[in-house]
């Protein structure tokens, strides 16, 4: 594995540094405790040569080598007591017991004493060594020496025993380390992967998308802080995106100012001559007044004039005309212009609109013709019957208006769409009339929106802080 994932670096490490630490304390275990048992081991040894030579004293002082040899296979009877040796004080052999034991082989000694004095004992000496030589004290003379040749082999095969049941004891405890570090890490790497995932993931595109706060506090504050990132990308990448928009919108409206001066020059002159042409052909010819041709030409000739001077109103940059004026009052007006162009017509158009005067710094005419062209588009819809609903109302120093209209509604995919320039569902529309109103509205400081209703039909909404500064330009 040419990289492996961290879970198996920490679980690599954590493993190495348990085994490392087993290795150590089994080590230093198994040499404590030789030296323990060892010493333990010796010190009984050395008893029993203390002992022995107390009771061979008479032995030695008379050369009784019966019962010295008695003494000696009673000692040889111990375990891992291989050989029993008593001499005298110049090197006799007097007694030589054996049995074959395996290796290795310790020997220690001790002094026969003869005691002058009864009252001490030997096995409370403090001065007694081994190996031993002639030592002699005040009262005291050296008799002979014992020598007891003794086998580790039962001490090695026990430590051997202890060495293998350490070795064990730190292969599990290596292994229940391991097991406790995975289970301990696992948690930890899970959740950092599921954060690196997220990771991917977002680079891919998915950018709504957001890292789930895990159970530990360090990968939930890293949880947190990477969400606070992709929410703060976000919020750039939408203010990117607006500020695209708005560059392609200006844009397209130079585009819409050139193309404008260029209808003013090539276009409109063109058309006002043949509509004095057609009036000079109406009274030479005597063409009567409901003429089907002469309709259909002052009818298309009406329209692209009404055509240019959409372009020309919407691409020109205008200096709004400030003053107060009753809102309240100025929609009556727009409604009851409408209600005479419908005169004749299966369409209703109901309002509610407060008696009390709403009164606001702004721009009569530009406010007038943009809610006309809200309340156009509300009877246009209609398909000129029906019934159009418009109320007004003042809440938190803001001036509502809302149009409703019975009409098919406007399709969810174009909801967005439709304040944008020459955008138009209609065959003979420019999409400049609501593109127009949003430009007015906006530039008053107000918000201009549109949804579909419940019922049927659209509903579009104006709202218009009455306390709020007019631009100083449409544009």
């Amino acid at each position: 594995m040419k990289n492996p994932s961290i879970h198996i670096r920490l679980l690599g490490a954590g493993f190495l540094l348990i085994c490392i630490a087993t290795l150590v304390l089994d080590v230093v275990g198994v040499h404590v405790t030789r030296q323990f048992m060892n010493k333990r081991f010796e010190d009984r040894i050395v008893f029993l040569a203390k002992y022995l030579a107390l009771n061979s004293e008479v032995g030695v002082l008379i050369c009784d080598k019966t019962g010295l040899n008695i003494l000696a296979l009673n000692l040889l009877g111990e375990k891992d007591v291989a050989r029993v040796t008593i001499m005298d004080d110049i090197g006799n052999l007097l007694v030589d017991q054996h049995r074959e034991l395996p290796g290795p082989l310790s020997l220690v000694e001790s002094p026969v004493i003869f005691k002058k004095n009864k009252d001490e004992n030997l096995l409370f000496r403090s001065d007694i060594r081994t190996p031993f030589g002639k030592i002699k004290r005040p009262g005291e003379d050296y008799i002979g020496k014992v020598r007891i040749t003794f086998s580790t082999h039962g001490i090695d095969r026990l430590m051997k025993e202890i060495t293998w049941k350490f070795i064990w004891l730190s292969i599990l405890f290596a292994i229940f380390g391991g097991m406790v570090f995975y289970f301990i890490s696992r948690p930890i790497v899970r959740e950092v992967g599921q954060l690196a995932v997220t990771a991917i993931q977002v680079g891919r595109g998915d950018l709504e998308l957001r890292a789930r706060s895990g159970k530990l506090p360090e990968t939930r504050a890293l949880a947190i802080s990477f969400n606070t990132m992709l929410d703060s990308l976000e919020t750039s990448r939408k203010a990117l995106e607006r500020v695209n928009q708005e560059m392609v919108r200006q844009k397209a409206l130079a585009k819409v100012g050139e193309f404008s001066l260029m209808v003013a020059h090539e276009v409109k002159n063109p058309l006002s001559i043949i509509k004095s042409s057609l009036d000079i052909l109406k009274k030479e010819l005597a063409l009567p007044p409901d003429n089907t041709m002469i309709l259909y030409m002052e009818d298309e000739i009406r329209r692209l004039n009404r055509l240019i001077e959409d372009f020309l109103l919407f691409a020109r940059p205008v200096k709004p005309t400030i003053r107060s004026v009753d809102l309240n009052g100025m929609l009556r007006d727009i409604i009851e212009r409408f209600e005479i162009q419908q005169q004749g017509l299966a369409l209703d158009i109901e309002s509610g609109i407060p008696l009390a005067p709403c009164n606001a710094d702004v721009d009569k005419d530009l406010l007038t013709r943009g809610l006309s062209n809200i309340i156009k588009n509300a009877c246009e819809a209609n398909n000129e019957n029906g019934r159009v609903r418009i109320d007004a109302m003042v809440q938190d120093d803001i001036w509502t208006v809302e149009v409703n209209d019975q009409g098919e509604g406007i399709d969810p995919k174009n909801i967005s769409k439709i304040f944008d320039p020459f955008f138009t569902t209609k065959s003979k529309g420019t999409g400049l009339g609501l593109a127009f109103a949003s430009q007015v509205v906006k530039s008053h400081g107000g918000i201009v929106m549109a949804e579909n209703r419940e019922q049927a039909g659209a509903l579009f909404r104006v709202e218009l802080p009455i306390t709020k500064k007019v631009s100083k330009s449409l544009k």
